[in-house]
Order: C-alpha cells, then sequence, then structure tokens
C-alpha cells in the first residue's frame, strides 16, 4: 500500500519510521524527493493497515490519503 505522509522532512524522519516500525510491518519504501511524501509498505489486511495508520501517527507523521 501507498500513503502520501504529513510531516516526513528529512532522513532522520525516515530511520525513525523504520526504526520503529518495520520490526512489525516489514520492509517500509520513503520517497524524499516529492511533496507530500510518499511511503510504500506491503499490508495486506485492514486490520494491520489500521493499527499501522495508528502506531504512525503515534510517531507524529499523520497519513494524508492512500494511493
Amino acid at each position: 500500500m501507498k500513503f502520501e505522509v504529513k510531516n516526513i522532512n528529512c532522513q532522520s524522519c525516515v530511520n525513525l519510521i523504520k526504526n520503529s516500525l518495520e520490526d512489525e510491518f516489514g520492509d517500509i519504501d520513503i520517497d524524499l524527493s516529492c511533496e507530500p511524501k510518499i511511503l510504500n509498505v506491503n499490508i495486506t489486511d485492514n486490520q494491520t493497515k489500521a493499527k499501522f495508520i495508528d502506531e504512525l501517527d503515534e510517531l507524529g507523521f499523520e497519513i494524508i490519503r492512500e494511493i
């Protein structure tokens, strides 16, 4: 799934997301070259998606929309 995400500003933000969430949700790819930033993660069900969105929000990163 791909998401547009607010508040990802630099590599430190990317590292925080990856270090906090990759163990639980697998590889996370973030494109810093566009605005808003694009986050790609392999999620296959709605329950996991909701948990991922909640945990990302707790880190201070808000999902704008799924693309």
